[in-house]
């Protein structure tokens, strides 16, 4: 046996809880699908008051996201080891204080504010923007929750660092997107695709 196959071997045994959290994953990716295909949340709140909640858990989403990642990402990556800890053991507390809940506070406020529009089918610009902000969950807001939550390399504050920044670099340009599509009122992804696809 060469040493990268008990390498390999000891990253295995060192994750057992690999699998579960894998389907922790695809539970929460299966869930926020709903609304693509016909799920509705019913607007229990008044129009106004629902608005502001949506888009205050959306600034604070996306202000957190994008400040909070970048100065972390230069502490770990200019200072000595402990304060690269100390950094990633911050943004952990910020990921699973502000990330999490305001990651599903901002779709369900949104949902909640588009039935004023018949739902997501009444509103593609809404739809757009729903898709974009699934898809950049899948590709980084969930699996950064699940990481931060299980804390697996506390002690390696660069881990995991390169794949974060792509994804985050994607993240963005969807985040960019949401917003314009939110303000303008415009549909893209939905008009290529004929509609949404209910």
């Amino acid at each position: 046996m060469n040493t990268s196959t008990i390498t390999a071997d000891t990253e295995i045994d060192a994750d057992p809880q690999k699998y579960f959290w894998l389907f922790i994953y695809v539970l929460i990716m299966a869930v926020g699908a709903l609304p693509l295909f016909g799920f509705r949340i019913p607007q229990v709140f008044p129009y106004i008051p629902t608005l502001v909640v949506h888009e205050f858990a959306a600034f604070a989403f996306v202000g957190h996201t994008f400040f909070s990642n970048i100065w972390s990402l230069r502490i770990r990556r200019t200072q000595p080891l402990e304060f690269g800890i100390w950094a990633r053991g911050h943004m952990r507390i910020l990921c699973l204080s502000v990330t999490g809940p305001m990651a599903v506070i901002t779709p369900v406020a949104g949902l909640m504010v588009v039935e004023n529009w018949g739902g997501l089918a009444g509103a593609p610009w809404a739809w757009d923007a729903y898709v974009s902000f699934w898809i950049m969950c899948a590709i980084s807001v969930v699996p950064d929750v699940i990481r931060y939550a299980r804390n697996h390399n506390a002690d390696k504050p660069m881990h995991g660092m390169i794949s974060g920044g792509i994804r985050a670099m994607v993240a963005t340009v969807l985040t960019f997107y949401i917003m314009v599509t939110m303000m303008a009122k415009v549909s893209l992804i939905s008009d290529l695709l004929g509609r949404s696809p209910f």
